[in-house]
C-alpha cells in the first residue's frame, strides 16, 4: 500500500509541475476539504472503536457514506467552475474512489487494524489536497 501511495503522490507532483495554468485559490474548496477530512477522521475513529460490534455494523453507517459522497460532489462542482483545477478534481476523484472502497470493506466487515491502514491513506490524500489548496493561497498573496 505504501508503494501505491508514493506512486500516486509522485504522479500528482509530476502533473503539477507540468501544468502551465493552475486555478486560483477558492476558500470554499479549502474549507470544504478540511471539513471533509475532519468528518472522515471522526468517522474512522468511531469505527475503529466499534469495529466488530453491533454499533460498528455497516447498516448503521450508510448515511455517512451518502453524506460524504454529497460533500465530495459539492466540492467537485465548485472546483469544476474554475479552469485549471484538474489536480484538485483528480484528488477529489481519488478520495471518492477510496470512500467507495472503504464502504465495501465496511460492508464486508472491517477490522480495527484495517481501519488504521485506511486512516493513513486518507490522511495522506487529504493532506495533499489541503496543502495544494493552501499553496494556491500563498501564490496569490
Amino acid at each position: 500500500m505504501r508503494k501505491r501511495t508514493k506512486a500516486i503522490l509522485l504522479s500528482v507532483a509530476t502533473f503539477a509541475l507540468s501544468c502551465a495554468f493552475i486555478a486560483g485559490y477558492d476558500p470554499r474548496i479549502d474549507s470544504g476539504a478540511t471539513e471533509l477530512q475532519q468528518k472522515v477522521e471522526t468517522f474512522l475513529t468511531d469505527l475503529e472503536q466499534t469495529a466488530g460490534t453491533p454499533v460498528g455494523e455497516y447498516q448503521r453507517h450508510t448515511g455517512f457514506y451518502d453524506e460524504v459522497r454529497t460533500d465530495i460532489s459539492v466540492l467537485r462542482n465548485v472546483a469544476s467552475a474554475h479552469k485549471g483545477n484538474d489536480i484538485t478534481l483528480q484528488s477529489l476523484d481519488l478520495i471518492e474512489a477510496n470512500i467507495a472502497k472503504l464502504e465495501k470493506l465496511h460492508a464486508a466487515g472491517i477490522s480495527a487494524e484495517e481501519i488504521r491502514i485506511v486512516r493513513t491513506l486518507f490522511d495522506t490524500q487529504f493532506r495533499m489536497l489541503v496543502r495544494f489548496e493552501n499553496a494556491k493561497k500563498r501564490k496569490e498573496s
